[in-house]
Parts: C-alpha cells; structure tokens; sequence
C-alpha cells in the first residue's frame, strides 16, 4: 500500500494539472475577447485593406496613364495628318508643286528599283503603295538628320562641268539649313517677310528658333533664291522651311496662325528637333488666369 507521502504527491500533481488545464481552456477564450487581442486583430485588418486599396490605386493609375498616353499618340497623329493637309492646301494656293520631293539628305541617294518599283529618296523609301519605310544611309556615313542640297559626299568629287558658283550655293545652303530646324527665307525690304518674321518671331515662343537669311544682303542671294525655286516651286519670299520642306510665305503662315494650326504645323514637320512651340498670347492667358 502506498505511502501516505506517496499520495499527497500524487493528489498535489493531479491537482496542478487540473488547474493547468483549465487555465489554458479559459484563457484562451478569454484572449479573444481582450481589447489587445480586439486592437491588433483590427490594426492588421486596417493594414491588409490599405494594402488592397493602395494595389488595386495603382493599377487603376497605370490603366488611366496607358489611356492617356494612347490619347495622346492618336492626337498627335491626328495633328500631323491635318498638318500635312494644310501645307498641301497652302502649297496649291501658292501654286507650288504639291509633290514635290524634299531635299536629299546628307549619305542618302534617289534609286529606284526595275523590280519592286520601290522608289528611295531624302532618305526614306517610298512602297508602290504609298506606306513609308526608313532609309539607312551608307557604311560609314552618319546621318545627321538637317537637309542639304546636292553632292555632299565626302568621298565623292563634284561633275566635270560643274562652276564654282554652284558648288558655293550648295555649301552655302547646307551651312544654313544646319542652323536649325525652321529657315526663314527673306528680304529686309519685303512686306510679306516683315509679315512671316512678325508672326514667326514675335508672336510664337519656339525652340530652337527660326533662322532668317536675308537674300537681299547675303553674297549670294540671287544664286540661293534660284536654288530655292528649284527645290520648291518658290520663286518669291518669304519661303518658310522646315527641315527641308517650304510651307510657303507670308500668306501661308498667316492662313496657318489665324486657323490656330501654325504650332501643330511646326511641332509635327519639325519632329524631334523642336523642343518647344507655342503662342506668346496663350501664355499670357494663362498668367492673367492664375494672377486673377
């Protein structure tokens, strides 16, 4: 028979147990029902939903900004199709060539193929069905992207019979049409240049901005004026250009100002090269807006 010893120790275990177990079953409904337990179940819900929210903010951004950038590309489209239409309505005003080809630039060459009818030229290549492919202009010579005129290679020599006066202009020319993106063809005396120069250079903020040649006092104003009319139909001045490309004169780039499509005009024809176009009295309202 056990020890009276013996079974004090044993009831003493069994009671401790007793207690531990109970302890733990009480307890542990209890915790869920304490406010600690109630606070931090709360704060991790609060930062689980902040956390959804904030995700499904962000996508909801990204779709938005993705709309808006594709926005953005149609309307530029858009702007540079109108542009093109209105240069070719003021082209035809002025009686010029709507056709014709722009200025080769430096490396490119005028090929046309016997098979594919595939025609390249200012350094593009225009399809038999009118879609356009960009050129690469020959190993080991750097495009530039600014027109020149005539036979600028340098490993090329110029044709037998051709006069030091011509070899000039067209150094000349491609000098001027290095000094930015829009060259403003002009005579001090003229009228319709005081009208394009007015408008260009007063009336618009652009970047880079336009260059003016002044016929009448450079050395070579009547050779340069001749070359213009070949390269675009232009006989008189102004001759607007951009990169390349006359949009006409004084009436042209008034016609373009008063229909508000002068800016897109020069932004879509200028590309890259520009880096700012726009109206000095749009500014202004702007100004007065945030002063009122």
């Amino acid at each position: 028979m056990p020890s009276s010893r013996r079974l004090k120790a044993t009831g003493l275990a069994a009671l401790l147990t007793l207690c531990i177990l109970l302890y733990i079953t009480t307890a542990a409904s209890s915790t869920r029902d304490s406010p600690f337990y109630t606070r931090t179940v709360t704060v991790i819900q609060n930062r689980e939903t902040a956390e959804a929210q904030a995700a499904a903010a962000t996508s909801e951004r990204q779709r938005l900004e993705r709309l808006e950038r594709i926005e953005k590309e149609h309307n530029a489209a858009l702007a540079a199709a109108e542009a093109e239409e209105e240069l070719k309505a003021a082209t035809r005003a002025s009686g010029a060539d709507v056709d014709q080809e722009p200025i080769m630039p430096y490396g490119a060459s005028k090929v046309v193929d016997a098979n594919t009818g595939e025609k390249e030229v200012a350094g593009r290549k225009y399809m038999k069905d009118g879609r356009v492919v960009t050129y690469k202009p020959p190993k080991g010579v750097e495009d530039d992207g600014v027109a020149k005129l005539g036979n600028v290679d340098p490993h090329s020599s110029h044709a037998p019979d051709a006069n030091d006066s011509d070899v000039a202009i067209e150094a000349e020319l491609n000098d001027i049409f290095r000094k930015g993106p829009i060259i403003i063809f002009s005579k001090s005396y003229c009228p319709h240049s005081r009208q394009a120069k007015n408008i260009l250079l007063d009336q618009y903020s652009i970047v880079p901005p336009p260059y003016v040649v002044e016929l009448d006092q450079h050395k070579l104003g009547p050779g340069l004026q001749l070359a213009l009319a070949r390269l675009t139909g232009r006989r008189t001045v102004p001759n607007v250009m951009i990169n390349g490309r006359s949009i006409g004169g004084g009436d042209d780039v008034q016609a373009l100002h008063d229909s508000d499509k002068l800016a897109s005009t020069i932004s879509s024809m200028g590309g890259k090269r520009m880096t700012k176009v726009q109206r000095l009295d749009e500014v202004k309202k702007v100004e007065n807006h945030f002063k009122a």
